[in-house]
């Protein structure tokens, strides 16, 4: 099985539009020469009010397009978008009313359309469009459209339709579509459509339709269609279709048509259809279940059928099972390992 990730990733990449907010046109005259720092400031020892582009500020800094900026500590009022070659740190606040952009910042970041940063976002960052960091997001996010990171995402990222990180999330990330993490993703993840990761998810995952990871799955998985997990998935499961797995399932693990692990099912699970797994140990509930080897009590409603052996107690119309060591209760008992008549006996049969 090969989980098709790197078309959902794709997917999520289209939520690195607002990353146009702070580009400009290639062909704009100007745009490569040196940035003119002309301003009026009215400062004592570079404290106070500067109004124009001005490079470092300690206090109010007023301008209409940021560009070469260096350093401000305090308030960074800007009322287009910035450059497209990013600089200077803000400590404190970037207010723009199209988009405030710098290299770094550090405290909060708030702009009617995106905040972009090129290295680092720490903070409170705010937009009606996008939030977008070339590099890494910590704090609190909030975008109507993508909060998006080329780095790792930490705290709580809210975008109406995407969070996205090329590394890894950890903390809170919701959204209306897709939340993506390139990384692992350790924390809450919610979304209308799917969560996805490439490395390990733990703790809670919700989605409208699937949980997809190409690591392993850790904690509580809900989804409305399926759970689908290249390697363990381990604690509680609850899928509307099904849960998949390359590796081990372990823990309580619903889907409302199959539950399948490449390798082994260990703890409750339960299926309105199948259950199959190479072994299977514990309690398992399905109408087909599938496997060369059981222990513990295994329903299959209509079909039981075990290529090897089965511990324990087996429920079902026809069960079938090539060494039985245990009981058997159907329609029609099959225990291959019995003599004679015992091999095949109707409501009850076991070997013990």
């Amino acid at each position: 099985m090969r989980i098709p990730l790197q078309s959902l990733m794709a997917a999520g990449a289209l939520l690195l539009a607002p990353a146009a907010l702070h580009a400009q046109d290639a062909d704009d005259p100007g745009t490569d020469r040196p940035p003119g720092h002309w301003a009026l400031n009215l400062t004592i020892g570079g404290t106070g009010l500067s109004i124009g582009n001005s490079a470092r500020v300690n206090g109010l800094r007023i301008n209409w397009s940021d560009r070469g900026l260096e350093r401000v500590n305090g308030i960074n009022l800007t009322l287009w978008r910035p450059d497209k070659h990013l600089s200077g740190t803000i400590n404190g606040a970037a207010i723009g009313i199209v988009g405030p952009g710098a290299d770094e910042i550090n405290g909060l970041a708030l702009g009617l359309g995106g905040t972009v940063t090129g290295r680092r976002m720490r903070g409170v960052s705010i937009a009606g469009l996008g939030v977008v960091s070339e590099g890494g997001i910590s704090g609190i996010a909030l975008s109507g459209l993508g909060t998006v990171s080329q780095g790792p995402m930490s705290g709580i990222a809210i975008a109406g339709l995407g969070a996205v990180s090329e590394g890894s999330i950890t903390g809170f990330a919701a959204s209306g579509l897709g939340t993506v993490a390139q990384g692992g993703l350790t924390g809450v993840g919610l979304s209308g459509l799917a969560v996805v990761t490439q490395g390990d998810l733990k703790w809670l995952s919700i989605a409208g339709l699937a949980t997809v990871a190409q690591g392993d799955i850790t904690g509580l998985t809900v989804s409305g269609l399926a759970t689908v997990a290249q390697g363990r998935v381990r604690g509680i499961s609850l899928n509307g279709l099904a849960l998949v797995a390359e590796d081990e399932v372990s823990g309580a693990a619903l889907g409302g048509i199959a539950v399948v692990s490449q390798r082994a099912i260990s703890g409750l699970a339960a299926s309105l259809y199948k259950i199959e797994s190479p072994r299977i140990a514990g309690i398992s509930i399905c109408t087909y279940l599938r496997s060369r080897s059981v222990s513990g009590l295994g329903v299959g409603l209509a079909y039981n059928y075990v290529r090897g052996t089965f511990i324990g107690l087996q429920i079902g119309l026809v069960n079938d099972t090539r060494v039985l060591k245990g009981v058997q209760l159907g329609l029609v008992n099959i225990a291959r390992n019995n003599h004679g008549l015992a091999r095949v006996l109707p409501i009850l049969n076991a070997h013990l």
